[in-house]
């Protein structure tokens, strides 16, 4: 069974035994800290991850939309929920009690391996995550989270440019592990390199494999370097080591 069949008929399995409820931009679906009593399954809209730190600092775990699930290892777990996820749009999500999903996971394999292939990839994504944090200055991570973004959901601008959309800077501080005023100065460098343009919450890069040419040089940093020689690709250029990408 290919993943997207795996996919839809696990989703039509939760659909069969919750309910769906709308929910309003900045609504907390689910609060850290609060018993693990039911699984989210996104069925519009945007949500995001956030854990709270013990200084008040803020920290975006991952961004999820629709046909994701939320909320499972806490009920797989028997534990609290360990962070709150926010929606960033209005949307809806289908509501299945612990008792219930749990009772699924045991009588329907398709739904344990679509659950234990979830928590792979989010695994592999937060080890990727700590990687890219503990490697990289600031502003090495936010272009490179930048660029992440673009190939995995951005959309495509004249020219051969690629658009991410909907963050706000905050909410790019908050995922890098910065200030916003930090974060807000690597922009303008970006700016500067003519390697990204910005508008209300539009992050445009023009052209991303050049943006890729110049992370590819361990010295390159936004900002300080003429980016110019990165504009041809030599045949020994260095390629982008694409497991240190998050």
């Amino acid at each position: 069974m290919t993943d997207d069949r795996l996919a839809d008929q696990v989703r039509t399995l939760l659909r069969n035994s919750g309910r769906t409820r709308p929910f309003r931009r900045g609504e907390v679906l689910i609060a850290e800290g609060a018993p693990s009593d039911e699984v989210l399954l996104i069925e519009t809209g945007k949500v995001k991850v956030v854990l709270h730190g013990p200084n008040g600092a803020d920290s975006i775990l991952g961004f999820y939309g629709a046909g994701e699930l939320m909320g499972e290892m806490g009920v797989m777990g028997d534990r609290p929920r360990s962070a709150d996820v926010i929606a960033r749009t209005p949307g809806a999500a289908l509501h299945v009690d612990a008792h219930t999903f749990r009772t699924l996971l045991r009588d329907h394999p398709p739904l344990a391996a679509h659950v234990t292939d979830v928590l792979s990839k989010r695994l592999f994504q937060a080890d990727q995550r700590q990687r890219l944090h503990a490697s990289f200055e600031v502003s090495v991570r936010v272009a490179k989270q930048l660029l992440s973004w673009a190939h995995s959901s951005g959309e495509p601008v004249d020219g051969g440019g690629l658009r991410v959309k909907g963050l706000t800077q905050l909410e790019i501080a908050q995922f890098v592990t910065a200030s916003a005023k930090t974060v807000d100065h690597v922009l303008k460098q970006l700016r500067s390199d003519k390697l990204l343009e910005t508008g209300r919450r539009s992050y445009v890069l023009p052209d991303p494999p050049l943006l890729e040419r110049c992370l590819a040089d361990p010295e390159w940093r936004p900002g300080r370097h003429d980016v110019s020689r990165f504009s041809g690709r030599p045949d020994n250029f260095a390629q982008p080591d694409s497991t240190r990408a998050c």
